[in-house]
């Protein structure tokens, strides 16, 4: 049974990776997760995207600046503490995401019109699970982080750098 998650695991994998690189993305794929992140989960502190990413906090700045300049995000105050700094999607950023998943789609749709009838009939009895699987992906939380390096940025925030060893610095 693990086995056959592993290859079924391994064939979702690599079709995401060729609908990736099929289509044409004016953005990382950083600055795209980050927009659908700001969509499904509202305003967040650049801190706390950073942390969602698994990026640093300068590499986020980065990411919401060119969203920002692109018009697709936008940094504002918190209502509920005007000290603090969110960032948002904005309708333009939400109309690029939509565009990239129709893109998506496109590439899936050619893919797909080249199977057999009966490897489509396969795919349309799988839909309930594959459906259950982007739901059960869009219920994690997001608190957690997307990589191990995001401990080391969570950590960063006292100040210190975190240790790796005896003397040893992150840079």
């Amino acid at each position: 049974m693990a086995e056959d998650s592993d290859i079924l695991g391994e064939a979702l994998a690599a079709v995401a990776s060729l609908a990736v690189r099929r289509t044409g993305r004016p953005l990382s794929l950083t600055a795209t997760s980050t927009l659908a992140t700001l969509e499904r989960t509202g305003p967040r502190r650049l801190t706390d995207l950073a942390v969602t990413e698994g990026v640093t906090q300068p590499s986020m700045t980065a990411v919401v600046t060119q969203l920002q300049d692109l018009r697709f995000a936008e940094r504002r105050r918190d209502p509920a503490d005007r000290r603090v700094v969110l960032v948002a999607i904005t309708s333009a950023g939400r109309q690029h995401l939509r565009a990239m998943r129709r893109a998506g789609a496109s590439v899936f749709r050619a893919l797909i019109d080249n199977l057999t009838g009966p490897e489509r009939a396969a795919l349309s009895t799988a839909l309930p699970a594959l459906r259950q699987l982007v739901k059960l992906a869009a219920d994690s939380p997001d608190s957690q982080p997307r990589s191990a390096n995001a401990q080391v940025i969570a950590g960063s925030r006292s100040g210190r750098a975190p240790q790796t060893g005896p003397d040893r610095r992150i840079r």
